[in-house]
């Protein structure tokens, strides 16, 4: 039997904003890298090394439509998502 090992919280980026959730990774002999993993949770590792960061498919998809229809910037893209995530202090989700 495998079981998951190695629990780390993990960086995760959504169109309804900026979240921490723990992670445990397969470890399993046969078990695919960390980045293939998060890629078939549909998730887009920010580095391919030790990655603690990704971004959802949805939220990448949100971004593209954004930056094409109305020109919103990275930065500013972000800093929406920081104020969906906390309305009251944005100013503490981390850049």
């Amino acid at each position: 039997m495998c079981r998951p090992v190695g629990s780390k919280y993990l960086t995760v980026v959504d169109v309804t904003g900026v979240h921490f959730i723990p992670v445990r990774w397969c470890q399993c002999e046969a078990a695919e890298s960390f980045q293939l993993q998060l890629l078939r949770a549909k998730l887009f590792p920010a580095t391919f090394e030790k990655p603690s960061t990704a971004f959802t498919f949805a939220v990448l998809d949100d971004f593209v439509r954004d930056n094409l229809e109305c020109g919103t910037s990275g930065m500013n893209y972000y800093s929406k998502l920081r104020r969906v995530t906390s309305g009251v202090f944005p100013h503490l989700v981390p850049v």
